[in-house]
């Protein structure tokens, strides 16, 4: 495999962290909430015949805190033009698979086909108690400033899931991703701007990218019905379960 390259990405207010490896037909891969271009290492393979570029979001990683309010899908556009991409096939998980939707939507003509595992389709409405416990547990850790406590109950949610004690969980893919979460958040806790939504739920009828919706086996209850939703209103969506697997 060719060497990795990095760079950085200039979007208002900031820029972004990005890699880019292999040649090839482009895949952009999108990270979850709170990783980065880490939990992609597995999926370096592809840049054995594929022009493969993962960038980290703002607020994340190793890319600028966020001042201002801003739109995902924005900075995705620039990631494109940046590598002066006509199209592109997005892979997203969580975060990335919302960003990936709303880019289909608002520029349609720049994607080729999607994977996207366990994505939100804003606004997101969560319903499954598991979730809104945890998401009290954040909160609460939170308000005490309590890093530690806010990774562990992110971890316990989008790692270990309703399903899953955490010693039922490869050890290396927890350490991994709260490696990465404790980097954005220890990083970044000072941003003052948020991510903005465009209403795509209301409108998943237009996506007309070919897409693979990928839902864990052990998944909340919010992401099966999500996924399932897009699949029954996507013209060219396919839902798939894979048998063992949560949210990251």
């Amino acid at each position: 495999m060719d060497a990795i390259e990095s760079t950085k990405i200039q979007v208002p207010d900031g820029e972004l962290y990005a890699e880019v490896v292999g040649s090839g037909p482009p895949i952009v891969l999108l990270h979850a909430g709170y990783l980065g271009v880490g939990m992609w290492d597995e999926q370096l393979e592809l840049a054995e015949d594929h022009q493969l570029i993962r960038y980290e979001a703002r607020s994340h990683g190793r890319s600028s805190t966020a001042t201002r309010d801003h739109h995902p899908y924005q900075d995705l556009l620039a990631v494109l033009d940046h590598f002066q991409l006509e199209t592109a096939s997005l892979v997203g998980n969580s975060m990335g698979g919302a960003t990936s939707l709303t880019f289909a939507l608002e520029h349609p003509d720049r994607v080729e086909r999607m994977v996207l595992f366990g994505p939100g389709a804003p606004p997101v409405e969560f319903q499954d108690p598991f979730v809104l416990e945890h998401h009290r547990v954040q909160e609460v850790a939170k308000q005490a400033m309590d890093a530690d406590g806010y990774v562990e109950a992110l971890v316990q949610l989008a790692v270990d899931g309703p399903h899953r004690e955490p010693d039922q969980v490869d050890p290396e893919i927890r350490r991994r991703c709260r490696d990465m979460a404790m980097t954005t958040i220890m990083n970044h806790h000072t941003a003052t701007g948020g991510l903005l939504e465009l209403d795509v739920r209301s409108r998943l009828e237009q996506i007309a990218a070919p897409t693979a919706l990928v839902v864990g086996e052990l998944e909340s209850t919010d992401l099966h019905r999500i996924a399932g939703e897009a699949a029954r209103r996507m013209p060219n969506a396919e839902l798939l379960e894979f048998a063992g697997c949560g949210h990251m």
